[in-house]
């Protein structure tokens, strides 16, 4: 089954505040994505999209649907919407859903709170965190053109395995949609401005920790992650995850 993965940031629209850590949401993505610890996604299978217009979204969303989807949005939203770009403020979540019989979505947006409050439990934790998670993407990207040259030279690329595994464990997974909210109904979803959304770089916090331990069971799924950002969330912010049961991969060990 192939993939494609659209990411959305909608930090900058007009008569909302600025949201920095929301484009800081979607480079961590992107990098994220095309390390080997995030599956070694290809360029060709992401598509990074700027308050994009609801008939671009809805045309890509459209297109991949006999694909594998992942989407990410941070940007502001309430409860049953995103705020997409200066003319679609109440873009429904439902429409912002992978069409295909599996994918994955992950909002990181408010759900009723017109401003989203500055925990003060993670601001400086998170940066901390977010330029050694940089780092190692970083690291990973390099890893990847290694190996991208040690396969010209006839021999075998480990980012070709990674990729390799985390489409095994996809093929493994039931069908349906998996959904992931940065918080529940009323709150807000806080964000540090260069590090990102609190939900989302916990999530990919997660991966690096997994990684870290040892990669128990070679993937990291999309349930593991969200449980891992639910833990160190405050009360205030309490991330949902449906259906229960249902994963997917979200990282592979490297």
């Amino acid at each position: 089954m192939s993939r494609k993965a659209i990411i959305i940031e909608s930090s900058n629209v007009v008569g909302e505040s600025d949201l920095p850590g929301a484009r800081v949401d979607q480079k961590n993505w992107i990098n994220f994505l095309k390390s080997e610890l995030g599956g070694a996604w290809e360029d060709s299978e992401i598509i990074p999209l700027t308050k994009p217009l609801s008939s671009v979204l809805e045309k890509h969303l459209e297109d991949h649907k006999d694909k594998y989807c992942f989407v990410a949005f941070s940007g502001h939203g309430c409860d049953g919407s995103i705020v997409l770009n200066d003319s679609f403020k109440s873009f429904p979540i439902s429409r912002l859903k992978p069409r295909g019989e599996k994918g994955s979505m992950v909002v990181d947006s408010c759900r009723g709170v017109e401003a989203a409050t500055q925990y003060s439990f993670a601001a400086k934790q998170l940066l901390v965190e977010g330029a050694e998670r940089g780092r190692s993407v970083i690291a990973n990207s390099r890893q990847g053109e290694i190996t991208k040259f040690a396969a010209k030279e006839g021999k075998l690329p480990k980012r070709f395995d990674h990729s390799v595994r985390w489409r095994r464990a996809l093929l493994d997974s039931k069908v349906g949609i998996v959904e992931m909210l940065a918080c529940s109904k009323g709150e807000a979803a806080g964000e540090n401005p260069k590090a990102g959304g609190f939900y989302t770089s916990l999530l990919l916090q997660s991966a690096d920790l997994w990684q870290q331990a040892g990669g128990v069971g070679e993937i990291h799924s999309t349930r593991a992650a969200h449980d891992h950002a639910a833990r160190k969330m405050p009360p205030q912010q309490t991330p949902e995850y449906k259906p229960q049961g249902l994963i997917f991969p979200f990282a592979v060990s490297v």
